[in-house]
């Protein structure tokens, strides 16, 4: 309960921040009287202090809670159960993260109104480059292995293309206007350019491959396991400070937000849009798609086992945390629905780390809801950088309230946007953080139906013990893994599977 009402107090303060901010801003606003960008930087300072905190522990908190996710599947436990979780996982984030992409290039919510963002957050304008859909790509794919590891935590590369005619350069700004035909009359050369911020998919790819390594080399990978394991509860502990300065941050980012803003009507109008798109994409991925995957997969009636997790789905949409949900989340799939300990034990907290559909799917919509807000239309390929970066930041998305706005920008140093561009949609991200949360509760819950009826026949080769604890958990059966480490739990019930 201690945890419960401190977890509430941080969304009251939160919300206050935000209400203070708002009316702090609207206080200070004279329509009559410009501020300067410098006098604005002054009332942003204890924001950009927010989100430089926050931007220094992306690293830490990213490759750790990857590591020591994928290397937690050698447990002994996984087989057949890790292989099926993490396909299924993938493909339902995957298919989150195409559903938002393509309602927020449909309804263009960024293109409703439009809103001088300079004014709002400082100078946004970046030298444009000139790159074919073949060459994004080729770029995402050697982005993906990084020469340098240590570089690429504060340095990245790409290919852009320059146009001379003779001797004389075309400007990027001039050569964006061209057609390709046009462009075809001058001299293309491919040139690298380096450029500071951090390759944050080359870093993902590196702890992908490293967790993997680790699980399955096995007690030779336990010390560096360990290693990760504490670091990703050193980053937690930091994270958790630094949002417990979130309401303060909060308040003078919004504050400034609105005393630049020339038409308030319009950023309510453009804010709308955004909400509509990220709700609408979360309905049809927790009505549609996920029950569908319910009834083909797991040929169980989604309604009825949505019934059963009631009580974990409220307690997430109160908590805006799936990691505080999770014992009731256990509970709920063993005692309402009957789902095999073994599969709930192994599957849920996995789910509760990597299995993020609902905040991909919020990472993709606000990725490029905030480019068309910018004005920079994505490309093919800087769209399939969105969706695999969305994928993969989802994975480190610890299940902590608001730790989607240090995914949120992740997503858009990999593309290019200022970082402090998140503001834009803060307003309304507490109330979109619940959604969310609870969207992957249901998608983990789902999923626990579906990998069990997947993994029948090697669950029923290892037999069905459903003991109970003094608490009514049932206990996994003795023969859930091959691990010879058994802990008594008490009335000789053993446990042979500690998450």
């Amino acid at each position: 309960m201690a945890k419960l009402s401190k977890e509430n107090l941080l969304l009251l303060f939160t919300v206050l921040g935000v209400v203070i901010g708002i009316g702090l801003g609207y206080s200070l606003r004279d329509p009559s009287t410009v501020w300067s960008k410098r006098h604005l930087s002054y009332l942003r300072f204890p924001g950009d202090l927010f989100v430089q905190m926050l931007k220094m522990l992306i690293l830490p908190m990213i490759m750790s809670s990857i590591i020591t996710s994928l290397a937690s599947l050698d447990s002994g436990t996984a087989g057949r159960l890790g292989i099926v979780s993490m396909t299924y996982y993938t493909l339902t984030t995957f298919s989150a993260v195409f559903l938002g992409i393509v309602l927020v290039t449909l309804i263009k919510p960024g293109k409703w109104t439009t809103t001088n963002v300079e004014d709002l957050v400082g100078n946004v304008k970046t030298t444009p480059c000139v790159a074919t859909a073949v060459d994004t790509i080729i770029d995402l794919m050697k982005s993906c292995f990084p020469e340098n590891l240590i570089e690429a935590t504060f340095r990245s590369q790409k290919v852009c293309l320059k146009f001379f005619n003779g001797t004389q350069e075309i400007p990027p700004e001039v050569a964006m206007t061209m057609s390709p035909e046009q462009r075809s009359k001058f001299t293309e050369v491919p040139e690298k350019i380096v450029s500071d911020g951090m390759n944050i998919l080359g870093l993902v790819v590196f702890s992908v491959a490293l967790g993997i390594v680790i699980g399955i080399i096995g007690e030779d990978g336990k010390p560096m396991k360990n290693f990760f394991k504490s670091l990703e509860a050193c980053s937690m502990k930091l994270i958790g400070w630094v949002i417990m300065y979130s309401p303060v941050g909060i308040t003078f980012l919004i504050a400034a937000q609105i005393v630049g803003m020339k038409d308030p009507g319009q950023e309510l109008h453009r804010l709308m849009g955004y909400v509509i798109t990220v709700i609408l994409g979360l309905l049809i991925h927790a009505f549609v798609i996920i029950p569908l995957l319910c009834v083909v997969l797991a040929r169980r009636n989604p309604i009825k086992f949505v019934g059963g997790m009631a009580q974990a789905l409220l307690t997430a949409l109160a908590t805006s945390s799936s990691s505080a949900t999770l014992p009731l989340s256990i509970k709920c799939c063993e005692e309402n629905n009957k789902v095999d300990p073994r599969v709930t034990r192994f599957v849920l907290p996995l789910g509760a780390t990597i299995n993020m559909d609902g905040t991909a799917l919020y990472e993709a919509v606000a990725a490029i809801y905030i480019s068309q807000c910018v004005g920079n239309d994505l490309s093919i390929g800087e769209v399939i950088l969105v969706s695999l970066t969305a994928t993969l930041a989802s994975i480190g998305a610890a299940g902590i309230p608001q730790a989607g706005i240090v995914t949120m920008i992740m997503v858009l140093i990999a593309i290019g946007l200022p970082t402090n561009l998140f503001i834009l949609i803060f307003p309304v991200d507490f109330m979109l953080d619940r959604l969310r949360t609870t969207v992957n509760v249901h998608g983990d819950s789902i999923a626990t139906a579906v990998i069990e009826r997947l993994c029948e026949d090697q669950l029923q080769k290892g037999g069905h013990h459903h003991d109970t604890n003094d608490q009514g958990y049932s206990m996994l059966s003795t023969n859930a893994s091959p691990d010879p480490k058994r802990i008594t739990i008490g009335n000789n019930c053993e446990n042979s599977h500690m998450l």
